[in-house]
Formats: C-alpha cells, sequence, structure tokens
C-alpha cells in the first residue's frame, strides 16, 4: 500500500492517472508488463476522483499482478493517488478488495 502526493502529472485526477499510466506502459521505466487499465469515476473525499484497476505482470515473470488506485485531486495543484498492489490470487485480491475500502474510508485529503 502507498499513499503519496503529487503533481508530476496535472492538478486533476485523470490527468495524474494518464500521466501514470504512461509511466506505467513504458516497461524499461516501470518493469510492468503486459498491462491492462479499467477506470471508473467515483467521489472521494466528496471530490469527483478516479479509480483505476490494472492487471499487469513484471517484465520477465509471467504471475499474474493486481494494482487498485485512487486519484483524488487536492489543494494547490496536488492529487493524492492511493494505491495497492499484489499477486492476483483469490486470496490476495479479497484482502486487497477490503484493504482498499478501508484505506478509502480512512484516507484524509488535504489535512494538517
Amino acid at each position: 500500500m502507498s499513499v503519496k502526493r503529487d503533481t508530476s502529472y496535472g492538478a486533476t485526477a485523470p490527468a495524474a492517472a494518464d500521466g501514470q499510466l504512461a509511466w506505467y506502459r513504458d516497461t524499461a521505466k516501470s518493469s510492468m508488463a503486459g498491462l491492462r487499465a479499467v477506470r471508473h469515476t467515483t467521489r472521494q473525499n466528496g471530490r469527483a476522483a478516479l479509480w483505476l484497476e490494472i492487471d499487469y505482470h513484471w517484465a520477465g515473470q509471467s504471475q499474474a499482478r493486481k494494482r487498485v488506485e485512487v486519484f483524488v485531486p487536492g489543494a494547490a495543484g496536488r492529487v493524492y493517488q492511493l494505491l495497492l498492489d499484489t499477486a492476483a490470487t483469490s486470496g490476495d485480491l479479497a484482502a486487497q478488495r477490503r484493504l482498499f475500502a478501508t484505506a478509502r474510508e480512512q484516507l484524509l485529503i488535504d489535512r494538517s
């Protein structure tokens, strides 16, 4: 699980997600291969957000992986990115769904 606050790819959830996906699709930089992504519009902390589900495998490996991310715009042009990554086994995916839901419930945007 990871949370970051960033301005690298733009100040909106779609721009940040597009930039992150472009980086992921560059296998030489990300080591991710066979990437397939599904986008969902959602709400997070009362704001329009974007939720990604990404299926992939590490370059040179065959084990399927699943990454889920939510991008939420914050103040000062920053976008918050919450992600969870796991092997795509039934038990791991079930745990990932539970952790992602809990993490989203607890995610605070622009709090000191």
